[in-house]
């Protein structure tokens, strides 16, 4: 058994081709085929990729210049929010005149602070004065458009019904009840 073993290998090693390991075969149609099919799919791919590619950097593109218009439209408000809280500590009597306001001096700091915007409603009151009214610090705390202090209202007085009058408590509460209709 032992020396049929030995024979069936050395009868495969017969029917194994030595090929030179110095000479170069010949490329089969098959190939050919194959590689031509393989460089093909690689032309494609590599179209694809650079599509893809062109389509993320302007995809990004898009999107840096919708954030930055964003901003800008924040800025824009935040701006216009700032100025009129200054205008109104500064005692303007009507916002729309804030139009008259050189706003070129005005910017925004490193940190988003607003740089100049006192300047600028200072330059405004100095031109146009009649568009500023009385002193705000004058005006009632928590105020913002009103030009004179609001009065103080009356304190309630809590009334007992078992130490007034029958006619007293009748009185109290017809007004009381009339109140509420």
């Amino acid at each position: 058994m032992a020396e049929q073993s030995q024979e069936s290998i050395d009868l495969a090693e017969e029917a194994t081709p030595v090929v030179a390991a110095d000479a170069p075969r010949e490329i089969t149609d098959a190939e050919k085929k194959l590689r031509r099919e393989v460089a093909r799919y690689r032309e494609q791919a590599r179209i694809a990729m650079s599509e893809r590619d062109a389509a993320v950097s302007t995809a990004a593109r898009e999107r840096d210049d919708a954030i930055a218009a964003v901003r800008e439209e924040a800025r824009g408000h935040v701006l216009q929010a700032e100025l009129r809280a200054h205008a109104t500590r500064a005692g303007i009597l009507d916002l729309d005149a804030l139009k008259l306001a050189d706003l070129g001096a005005i910017n925004f700091g490193e940190n988003g602070d607003i740089i100049g915007i006192d300047e600028a409603i200072a330059s405004l009151r100095d031109r146009k004065p009649y568009l500023f009214g009385a002193d705000v610090a004058a005006l009632a705390p928590g105020t913002t458009s009103q030009t004179h202090r609001t009065p103080q209202a009356a304190k309630p007085v809590a009334i007992d019904a078992r130490e007034l009058s029958r006619e007293a408590w009748k009185a109290e509460r017809d007004r009381l009840l009339a109140r509420k209709r």
